[in-house]
C-alpha cells in the first residue's frame, strides 16, 4: 500500500512559468466579464485564487435591478448542486469512522425504497449510477418545487418511483434523488439533522461562518435577488422549498467560504488523502469509467492538467467551481440569474482558466528528454526511473507501473493519471528530480 502512494505523494508546485503576471491577468479577465454587458442585468462575482494569493476578486452587474443596487463581492448565494460536494464528503467522513460502508445496500437504511430486483449501494448514489429515475423535471419546477415537507423521508416517499431507468452500475445518469437519499442516510447514521451535521463537521471546523442551510422564509442578509427570464425580461425567481433538496442542493455560501472549503479539502482536514483522491477520480466498473464523475465532483483534463469541478443551477442562481490541484488554483463564479443564455458560469470559469494559464506550446527535443533519462535515488530511499520513447517521457516509481509525463515547461512535467508534477534540474554537476503533489515533496539525484 505504501508503494502505491509514492507516485501520489507529490508536492504541488505553482508553475510560475505559465501563469500570467497579475496586471495582465486582471486586464484579460476584465475583458471576459465586460463582454457580458452587465450594466443593466443581474450580476457575476468572480474569484480566482492560487495558494495564499487572491489573483482576482470582483463583482459586476446588479444585486437588485429595481433599486439598481450593484452586486458586491462576498455576497451570499444559493450554490445549488455544488452542495453535493459537502454531502459526498459527509458520507466519506461517516465511512472513515466506520458508521457506514460505501458498499452498503441502501435497503439497510431505507428498507421500503423500491429497487426492484437490484441492489443499489451508497457508492451508486455518490456516483449517480443507481438507475433511480429523475423527478426534478420541468413539470416539477412549475408545479411542485414550492411544496414544503416536514423531513427528508417525507420528500423521498413523495417523489420515489417504483421502477429504475437502468440497472445499477450499468451507466451514469445525474439525478438529484441520489443525493437526497444520501442526505437522509447522513441523518439516520449520525443522529443529527442534515444541516446540523454539515455545520458541526464541516462548516464550523473550517470556520465557514457565512455558509449554512436555510429554512423556508428565512431572511438572508447580503443575498442578491435571484432572477430568471420570462418573455425576454428579467423577473424575480419562482419560489421553491429548501425542505426538498437537503443533500442535493440548497446550501448558501460565499466566495471566501468556498475558498476555505477547498483549503480544508487539500489540507486533508475534511477526509483522508486516499478518500479525497478517490472522490476526485472517475467511478469505474470493471476498469471502465462510466463517466467523469467521482464522489460529488466531476474530474477532467483541462489545459493538460487535472481539474475537478461542479456547477449548481437553481431558480435565480448559478455557481461554478473549478480547481486545478497541481497549481492549487481555484476559480469560483457566482451569478444571481439562472438563465444560461445570459450568463453561463461554467463557460466563464473555463474562459478564465484559459487566460490564467499562459498556454504556450512547449518545444521538446529528443536530446532534451534524453538528458532526463536515468535512475534517480530519492532522499527517502526509494528509486524513480525516467525512460523515453521518442518524444514521450515516462516515470516509474519503486517498481510501480510507469506513468507518462506531459510537458508544462521544458523541465516541468505533469503525471498523466494524477494531480502530480515531476521537475528536473540539470544546471549543476548532477541532474536532480523533484516529485511533488499535495503536501509531500520528494527530491532525488540521478545515479551516475
Amino acid at each position: 500500500m505504501k508503494k502505491q502512494y509514492i507516485v501520489l505523494l507529490i508536492l504541488l508546485l505553482f508553475s510560475s512559468h505559465n501563469i500570467l503576471q497579475a496586471q495582465q491577468l486582471e486586464q484579460k479577465i476584465d475583458s471576459i466579464l465586460e463582454l457580458l454587458s452587465l450594466k443593466n442585468k443581474p450580476g457575476v462575482e468572480l474569484f480566482v485564487k492560487s495558494k495564499s494569493d487572491v489573483l482576482y476578486h470582483k463583482a459586476f452587474g446588479n444585486a437588485d435591478l429595481d433599486l439598481k443596487i450593484p452586486l458586491k463581492i462576498n455576497s451570499v448565494y444559493n450554490i445549488a448542486s455544488v452542495s453535493k460536494e459537502f454531502t459526498a464528503m459527509s458520507i466519506l467522513q461517516l465511512a472513515e469512522t466506520g458508521k457506514l460502508k460505501l458498499g452498503d445496500a441502501i435497503k439497510k437504511y431505507l428498507p421500503e425504497f423500491p429497487t426492484g430486483n437490484s441492489v443499489i449501494t451508497i457508492e451508486n448514489l455518490l456516483t449517480h449510477t443507481s438507475g433511480i429515475k429523475r423527478h426534478t423535471t420541468l413539470a416539477w419546477a412549475e408545479q411542485e418545487a414550492n411544496k414544503s415537507f416536514q423531513n427528508s423521508l417525507d420528500v423521498i416517499n413523495y417523489f420515489k418511483q417504483d421502477s429504475l431507468d437502468f440497472k445499477p452500475d450499468e451507466k451514469h445518469a445525474y439525478v438529484n434523488m441520489n443525493y437526497i437519499l444520501l442526505g437522509y442516510i447522513i441523518e439516520k447514521v449520525s443522529g443529527l439533522s442534515y444541516e446540523d451535521y454539515i455545520k458541526q463537521h464541516i462548516f464550523e471546523p473550517l470556520e465557514m461562518a457565512a455558509t449554512f442551510y436555510p429554512t423556508d422564509g428565512q431572511k438572508i442578509a447580503n443575498k442578491p435577488i435571484g432572477y430568471e427570464i420570462k418573455n425576454s425580461a428579467f423577473v424575480q425567481h419562482r419560489p421553491h422549498s429548501y425542505s426538498q433538496l437537503k443533500g442535493a442542493g440548497g446550501i448558501h455560501s460565499t466566495a471566501q467560504d468556498l475558498a476555505k472549503w477547498y483549503r480544508g479539502l487539500v489540507n486533508f482536514n475534511v477526509v483522508s488523502k486516499a478518500l479525497l483522491y478517490k472522490a476526485w477520480s472517475p467511478y469505474t466498473v470493471l476498469d471502465k469509467a462510466l463517466s467523469n464523475y467521482g464522489y460529488g465532483f466531476y474530474t477532467d483534463e483541462k489545459f493538460d492538467k487535472l481539474s475537478v469541478f461542479h456547477n449548481g443551477f437553481i431558480f435565480g442562481y448559478a455557481t461554478s467551481d473549478l480547481y486545478f490541484p497541481e497549481d492549487d488554483l481555484l476559480i469560483l463564479v457566482f451569478s444571481n440569474v439562472s438563465a444560461i443564455e445570459t450568463i453561463n458560469t461554467n463557460t466563464i470559469a473555463f474562459d478564465v482558466a484559459s487566460v490564467v494559464y499562459d498556454d504556450r506550446k512547449v518545444e521538446l527535443t529528443e536530446d532534451l528528454l534524453e538528458s532526463y533519462v536515468g535512475m534517480y535515488v530519492m532522499k527517502e530511499g526509494f528509486k524513480a526511473e525516467i525512460t523515453r520513447t521518442g518524444l514521450r517521457l515516462f516515470v516509474e516509481v519503486d517498481g510501480q507501473p510507469a506513468n507518462e509525463l506531459f510537458a508544462t515547461t521544458k523541465n516541468t512535467f505533469r503525471v498523466k493519471d494524477f494531480p502530480a508534477k515531476v521537475e528536473f534540474k540539470n544546471d549543476g554537476p548532477t541532474t536532480e528530480i523533484v516529485l511533488a503533489m499535495g503536501p509531500d515533496r520528494f527530491e532525488g539525484v540521478r545515479e551516475k
